[in-house]
């Protein structure tokens, strides 16, 4: 019998959002987990100690031909677990969903494991400007509203997710964007808005992703947050580094 935990279920989060699971035959499992070359700090001082812990292994990162970071686990055990606790093997875009072993475990620490581990590696936090004569001239020209959003073809974990911030009385709203050709599948958006919301989303679920941490940082600080920075940058700017990166009142605000 399994036991649910934070950790497990934080790795189940992060196995939600980046990972494949395959059988490849009868003696063969693999576990390939992996994100944008920009998250190798995340994988490196994160991720892979999370999971080294949890299964007792030495992982250690790599990038791929196709151009992530992340790890694989040729471990048939560590496969098979991963399927006994709900999720599919092959393509699991279209029907993951959350673990029962979580969503029957009304314990907002587990809860709020899961969901930082999915937001991690396959949600995004944005800011955008606020449009209309009504508002000062700040949020008019600075990205400034900040919106949390997690979407998936799955229309089981959307609700699970919904679900999960039910528990943790965090305010979202869920969206569905039907998509241009008939090929391509409907995407299911749940989304936290408002500085309120978004503070708490921080505060009881958080993130250790520096690419998502940087830009909320950044925001909280200044009060908005620029578009199209790199880590590196965002990480400059925090420190009161490299200003011409950006322009604006943050300048003014630091002289």
């Amino acid at each position: 019998m399994v036991k649910m935990t934070p950790q497990l279920a934080e790795i189940c989060g992060i196995h939600a959002g980046d990972g494949y699971l395959r059988l490849r035959n009868s003696s063969k499992g693999e576990l390939d987990i992996s994100g944008n070359i920009e998250e190798k700090g995340y994988y490196d001082n994160y991720v892979i100690p999370l999971f080294n812990d949890y299964f007792n292994l030495k992982l250690k990162g790599k990038t791929f031909s196709r151009g992530t970071y992340g790890f694989v686990i040729y471990n048939k055990c560590i496969a098979q677990f991963f399927n006994e606790i709900g999720f599919p093997y092959g393509e699991k875009s279209s029907q993951v969903e959350t673990p029962k072993l979580i969503l029957n475990s009304n314990t907002p620490e587990i809860s709020s494991a899961f969901l930082r581990g999915l937001f991690d590696t396959d949600g995004c936090i944005s800011f955008r400007k606020s449009y209309g004569e009504k508002y000062k001239e700040f949020k008019r020209n600075y990205h400034h509203y900040p919106t949390i959003r997690l979407s998936t073809i799955s229309n089981k974990l959307a609700d699970n997710i919904c679900f999960l911030l039910n528990q943790l009385k965090i305010k979202y709203f869920k969206w569905g964007t039907k998509p241009k050709k008939l090929e391509y599948h409907y995407i299911y958006s749940v989304i936290i808005s408002g500085r309120v919301n978004v503070h708490k989303w921080m505060n009881i679920i958080g993130s250790k992703n520096p690419v998502k941490l940087s830009r909320f940082d950044l925001w909280k600080k200044f009060g908005f947050c620029q578009t199209n920075t790199t880590l590196n940058e965002r990480e400059d700017i925090l420190k009161n580094k490299n200003l011409n990166i950006i322009k604006g009142p943050i300048v003014q605000r630091i002289e």
